[in-house]
């Protein structure tokens, strides 16, 4: 047997309490009258203790023990439910910034992220995908759709290719440009990849976490590049100088790794990852299993409703006993 909310069996203390105050109750109720006249003389002038009811006060107590666990949700066995099924859809962010034109991956790093989204689309024939690219700002560049040459064809060969957004990698509203291009039913999985070397220049990390939560979208974050920085393209066939030193980047995986964790998905190293695809499939499928089962009300049948007629028994057969005096 298992509990819904197991927390709630804690109500189950309140029968020993009341079992306590009761029988404090009846002490002090005897204590005063002994006070006010001796035991030996009540029946002279027509004094009855209090009865202890002790039979009632202990159907009181089980009847209160039965409400706690009916209020804890017990489930055991199965329960058959029809649960309707929604769609699965993946929002891919892709990095765009100048880092990600870097040669440590190859042919570069947008180029193997390019790659990468071409196998998840074939990975997952079903899935509706939609394309965000970022940089300092995230725009959506294609809607959710089956079109996988579409999205193909909206993905730059080279970060110079997306002109209108501005140099810098910043998170910024990403997370909400991901789930806008979700659908909102209840049914409907959502998971977000955001390909990325990482480097972000702002700090919200712990904001775009909160709104991750908010509209139920998993991430998992893939970092592209390796940890060793090396120089930055200027996107002339040479590499970018700042005060004649030349400017050197890396793949930073802590801001990654704290997004997707704290979304409830995963971080991966794309040069590390054997099976990308493998790994995104097992989150829809883990995404999907706990929706049908909060649809269906947990993995086994309901059995509340047993401990509570049990319990309202046993308290209406306290509430006669109680008037009986016993």
């Amino acid at each position: 047997m298992s509990f819904e909310r197991p927390l709630l069996l804690l109500l189950a203390l309140a029968a020993p309490l009341w079992w306590w105050l009761r029988s404090s109750w009846l002490a002090s109720e005897n204590k005063r009258l002994r006070e006010f006249v001796r035991p030996a003389m009540w029946d002279r002038v027509g004094i009855s203790p209090p009865p202890s009811r002790t039979l009632s006060l202990l159907l009181w107590c089980a009847a209160l023990v039965l409400f706690a666990v009916a209020a804890a949700g017990p489930m055991w066995g199965g329960a058959e439910a029809v649960i309707p099924s929604g769609g699965d859809n993946i929002s891919i962010a892709l990095d765009v910034s100048g880092s990600m034109a870097s040669f440590d991956a190859a042919p570069t790093r947008l180029g193997r992220a390019a790659s990468e989204v071409a196998n998840l689309m074939q990975a997952f024939p079903g899935v509706r995908f939609s394309l965000v690219l970022f940089s300092s700002q995230a725009r959506l560049a294609v809607p959710g759709t089956l079109d996988r040459e579409f999205i193909t064809s909206r993905i730059p060969l080279d970060p110079g290719d997306e002109p209108a957004l501005a140099a810098g990698t910043e998170l910024g509203t990403l997370v909400d440009v991901m789930s806008a291009s979700l659908p909102e039913e209840d049914l409907e999985t959502r998971v977000g990849i955001i390909m990325s070397d990482g480097g972000f220049h702002d700090f919200s990390v712990a904001r775009s976490i909160e709104a991750a939560r908010e509209s139920g979208l998993r991430i998992v974050a893939v970092g592209i590049g390796g940890l060793d920085s090396v120089p930055l393209p200027d996107g002339s066939g040479g590499f970018r100088t700042i005060g004649g030193d030349t400017v050197r980047t890396a793949l930073c995986e802590r801001p990654l790794s704290d997004l997707a964790e704290g979304s409830g998905g995963f971080y991966v190293r794309l040069s590390e990852t054997g099976d990308l695809p493998a790994l995104v499939g097992e989150l829809i499928s883990g995404s999907r299993a706990e929706m049908a089962a909060r649809v269906a009300g947990g993995s086994g049948g309901r059995r509340f409703h047993l401990f509570l007629s049990a319990g309202l028994a046993l308290a209406c057969a306290a509430l006669i006993l109680e008037a009986r005096g016993r």
